[in-house]
């Protein structure tokens, strides 16, 4: 291979796994967040009225 090819693939190479690299630290990233910030649907604000007014009955 001429000098040319072999730095052109050198490129490739280092440009593929600085991608994967930082793909990788991305995901870990995603994931960290899921688990230290969980998803909670909303509750509809009739819902949330009556857990209240329930709790309410229930202590006095």
């Amino acid at each position: 291979m001429t000098p040319t090819i072999q730095t052109a693939l050198l490129i490739a190479v280092v440009g593929l796994t600085g991608i994967f690299v930082f793909m990788s630290f991305f995901y870990l990233i995603i994931l960290a967040l899921d688990k230290y910030l969980p998803y909670r649907e909303e509750k509809l604000a009739e819902e949330f009225i009556e857990e209240t007014y329930e709790e309410e009955e229930e202590e006095g």
